[in-house]
């Protein structure tokens, strides 16, 4: 142990009691941890003359906050803690030493009234000239607007904290940029959301990671900071399950929602055994792989294919070469790859030809009479040879498919034009769609 190396113990709002590393001065104990790059808790407010000072976290005992969310401490145990656990994701699942791969650290600083903070929540901010990088998040009692009756308190959560460390990585390994970047530059306003998103994806990975008996690991974003607030002061958490907008769409171009869904359902699936349903948005079943083969898919795309100006359709590219890298071309892996972005919307080309994926016929326009028995055998190209699944979504009321062997049937009950998607996906999570109209009088 190094001679300024102390265990230490903090109560936090959103983490309980932990273990913390804090360093000894000779005189008083500091919020700064040794064995992570010197990773150092502040309180940022306003001195006398007015500007911006930045006071060191100290304590006589090493026992750190009372845990409740009026104490400065207290979240500052919180934002230590998430920080902490976010390196040591990082170190230990993908071998990254500090957020940018040097062993550099993040500080944290936590922001009192008067200082604002940017985005309404903890924020990765780049290097400047007068300071390093650092991550900022609200101290007890900040106002989040003048037109807004509410306090800020409490966001120092395992997720979000988490999630702006991994912002720091996007900007650092990738260029991708920050909310304060896009302004004026459409261009950059797709890259802003894969990086918003890499900042959720991650920062629900740290929350799996530590695996907190009080902020328990989960597929919600920010939900302990939405549960801090009074009832109906802001929205539902993000669910990355169902986020409000899950599917691409050229014009929602901010939007992380696509990415945050498209992770989910690589991870867990659109109807997992354990976990929320997830709707697909071209109606076909995705199968997940596990938090643990998404995320080094994700990472190995951020690091070693995203650019400042990677968007939806260059992630998707990305995304499936860091597939094939990790676990070979056309492997289950990557064809899951492919199924979940098609399954938010995003579809392209095949950065890797060849594979063996099979594909529907598409019958062609169907006619049917309502009250009155129809049957539509299915056919599809099936080069690899592996046992197939149908699907079809759209059906006239009252016809099914049988998922083994494509076969629609049934006796329609009502009128109408139905547009029908059908697909069909194999063993290996290979898969493709197309659609008809049936038209039911």
């Amino acid at each position: 142990m190094a001679d300024d190396e102390a265990p230490a113990v903090g109560h936090g709002f959103h983490s309980g009691t932990v273990p913390l590393t804090t360093a000894y001065n000779g005189e008083t104990y500091e919020l700064k941890d040794p064995t992570r790059g010197n990773m150092s808790g502040y309180l940022d407010g306003r001195n006398s003359a007015g500007s911006v000072e930045s006071v060191l976290f100290t304590d006589t005992d090493n026992e750190w906050g009372d845990g409740t969310k009026s104490d400065k401490a207290s979240q500052a145990v919180d934002a230590q803690y998430a920080a902490t656990k976010a390196w040591d994701y990082f170190a230990n699942v993908h071998g990254r030493k500090g957020f940018d791969g040097e062993g550099r650290a993040l500080n944290l600083h936590g922001r009192i009234p008067g200082v604002p903070l940017p985005n309404g929540r903890p924020a990765y901010q780049k290097e400047r000239d007068d300071r390093p990088a650092r991550i900022t998040y609200a101290s007890p009692g900040q106002e989040r607007g003048k037109d807004v009756l509410y306090k800020q308190v409490d966001i120092a959560t395992l997720d979000l904290v988490g999630g702006a460390f991994a912002m720091g990585i996007a900007s650092t390994e990738a260029g991708l940029p920050s909310l304060d970047d896009t302004p004026g530059h459409p261009e950059l306003e797709e890259p802003y959301a894969i990086g918003a998103a890499t900042a959720d994806i991650f920062g629900t990975m740290v929350e799996f990671y530590a695996n907190n008996r009080v902020d328990r690991p989960d597929y919600l974003i920010g939900e302990r900071f939405t549960a801090g607030f009074p009832a109906g002061t802001f929205n539902d958490p993000v669910s990355m399950a169902k986020p409000s907008v899950g599917c691409w769409i050229t014009k929602i171009r901010t939007e992380k929602g696509p990415a945050l869904h498209f992770f989910y359902l690589l991870a867990v699936g659109s109807n997992p055994t354990e976990g929320e349903a997830s709707p697909t948005c071209n109606g076909m079943p995705v199968t997940g792989i596990g938090n643990d083969k998404a995320a080094k898919i994700w990472y190995r795309a951020l690091t070693e294919y995203f650019a400042e100006k990677t968007d939806y359709a260059a992630a998707r590219i990305a995304t499936l070469k860091a597939a094939a890298d990790l676990y070979g071309a056309h492997s289950l892996e990557y064809n899951t790859v492919n199924a979940a972005w098609s399954a938010v919307s995003v579809s392209g080309s095949n950065p890797i030809p060849g594979g063996q994926t099979p594909y529907t016929v598409n019958p062609g326009d169907q006619d049917a009479v309502v009250k009155t028995a129809v049957s539509l055998q299915l056919a599809a190209t099936n080069p690899g040879g592996r046992p197939l699944t149908y699907t079809a979504v759209g059906l006239p009321p009252g016809l099914t498919i049988d998922a083994a062997s494509g076969l629609i049937s049934g006796t329609p009950t009502k009128t109408g034009d139905y547009r029908v998607t059908v697909g069909v996906t194999d063993t290996l999570h290979a898969q493709s769609t197309t659609w008809f109209m049936w038209y039911v009088a």
